[in-house]
C-alpha cells in the first residue's frame, strides 16, 4: 500500500490495509509453484491492455452489426474513461509497486491497479449486456455473467500473485471500476430512454 507521511482521520485504516497488505504478500509467497505461476501468468494477460484493444474492437464490431449501436458506443466509453481515470489516479497517489521480484512485467504506479480496475470496468459491462439481452432467466447468460466475474477476481488475485501489486490496490482498483461501471450503465439507460 502507499504510505503517507503525514497523519489523518484515517491513519488506522492506513496502517490496517497496510498491515493486510503485508500479511497477504507473506502468505502469497508461501503458495508459489510453477505450476500455478504459469496460470497467473495466462490469467493476468487477459486483463493486459492490449487484450482489452482487441475484444473491445470484435465485440464492438459484433454488437454495431446487431444493431447495438448505443451499447458500442458505451462499451468504449466505459473502457477508455476507465484507462485515462486509472491513468490519472496513479499519477496523483504515485504509489510504488511491492518490494522484492515482480513475476510479470509491470509498468508505471501500482496505485490502483488497472487491470483489475480496467478488468471490472469492461467484462462488468459485457456481462451487463449478457444479462440484458439474454433475458433474465436465461441460465446461460447467467452462467456467461458470473463467468466474466470470476474471470475479473482471478485477473485481480494474479496481480498480487505476481507481486505486481497489493492487496489495497486491487480492492481499490475494483472499487473505482465498479463505480465507472454503474454510472456507464446509468448514463446509457439515461440515454435510451431518452431516445
Amino acid at each position: 500500500m502507499c504510505l503517507s507521511g503525514n497523519y489523518s482521520a484515517f491513519s488506522r485504516l492506513f496502517y490496517f490495509f497496510s498491515n493486510l497488505d503485508l500479511r497477504v504478500q507473506d502468505y502469497v509467497q508461501t503458495i508459489n509453484s510453477p505450476c500455478l505461476l504459469k496460470i497467473m501468468i495466462i490469467i493476468t494477460y487477459l486483463g493486459s491492455p492490449w487484450v482489452f484493444v482487441i475484444l473491445s474492437a470484435l465485440t464492438s464490431s459484433y454488437l454495431w452489426f446487431r444493431g447495438k449501436k448505443l451499447e458500442t458506443i458505451f462499451l468504449n466509453v466505459t473502457l477508455f474513461s476507465t484507462w485515462g481515470i486509472m491513468e490519472g489516479l496513479k499519477h496523483l497517489f504515485k504509489c510504488g509497486r511491492p518490494a522484492g521480484q515482480a513475476l510479470t512485467m509491470a509498468r508505471g504506479y501500482s496505485f490502483p491497479s488497472g487491470h483489475a480496475m480496467l478488468s471490472l470496468a469492461f467484462y462488468g459491462f459485457l456481462a451487463a449486456l449478457l444479462l440484458k439481452y439474454g433475458g433474465r432467466g436465461n441460465k446461460q447468460a447467467w452462467l456467461g455473467a458470473v463467468a466474466l466475474y470470476i474471470l475479473v477476481l482471478l485477473i485481480g488475485l494474479s496481480r498480487i500473485y505476481l507481486n505486481v501489486h497489493y492487496l489495497s490496490d486491487v480492492m481499490a482498483g475494483c472499487l473505482f471500476g465498479i463505480l465507472i461501471l454503474i454510472l456507464s450503465l446509468k448514463a446509457m439507460k439515461l440515454v435510451q430512454n431518452r431516445l
